[in-house]
């Protein structure tokens, strides 16, 4: 072997070791720890409660957060199933900035005193709630869980506005319509409708309130039209 190649091999063992032992003194000093946590993305879930779910703190490795991202993002759906998955961004070298994506709510059930809440899916989570939280209907009479999977369905169908203004959907089925719904509106009205055909018919619903110059029903069962509280038809 050459003195050349000789001296070539020796400065690469000499770098490799001088790496190894930067790599060794980084992972030793509090440059290598995470300095502060921070979530990003958050609807209905709390900041502290996705931080706690992670198991993450000022002493977890920056550098094994990245190594175990999909572990820790899979253990925090274990914990917060709402939560469908993390990524995770650094910020001045230290910072660590968690991005939660998380599953849709689509509104509360009531069941035993406390509220559930209710996700993409139909699937109704187990963490109990005292009190409604968000701006999200309360349903009542979709015991089924197919039930409730095609009503949230529905309601993932209305458009912004009607989302925002809709309080409680019932189950008002009838011998002569297995299908009835009856929805009440924040703005005071109530709907009836067809399950078939809410979802395209209730966009309408805006435009029909803003003409009623008293509270009362809209019909979008058969047809689409309105009648107040007080008259007997």
């Amino acid at each position: 072997m050459s003195k050349k190649r000789k001296s070539v091999d020796k400065s690469l063992i000499i770098s490799l070791i001088a790496i190894v032992i930067i790599f060794i003194a980084y992972l030793g000093s509090p440059l290598s720890k995470v300095r502060n946590i921070s979530v990003k993305g958050v609807n209905d879930l709390g900041a502290q409660q996705v931080i706690d779910a992670t198991e993450l703190n000022d002493n977890s490795l920056l550098i094994g957060v990245f190594l175990r991202k999909n572990s820790i993002s899979n253990k925090t759906h274990e914990k917060l199933p709402s939560v469908k998955s993390l990524d995770f961004q650094t910020k001045n070298f230290r910072d660590l900035i968690i991005n939660v994506h998380e599953y849709q709510t689509l509104g509360l059930i009531y069941k035993h005193g406390y509220y559930y809440r209710i996700i993409t899916g139909g699937k109704v989570l187990s963490n109990k709630i005292k009190a409604p939280i968000g701006n999200y209907p309360i349903y009542s009479g979709f015991d089924k869980k197919s039930q409730l999977k095609k009503i949230t369905e529905i309601y993932r169908q209305f458009p912004a506005s009607v989302k925002n203004n809709t309080s409680e959907i019932y189950n008002a089925h009838t011998k002569i319509n297995p299908y009835r719904l009856k929805i009440d509106m924040n703005d005071g009205n109530k709907v009836i409708a067809d399950s078939r055909t809410v979802a395209k018919k209730m966009k309408y619903y805006p435009g029909i309130a803003s003409q009623m110059k008293q509270k009362g029903v809209v019909d979008l069962e058969v047809g689409a039209y309105s009648y107040a509280f007080d008259d007997k038809k």
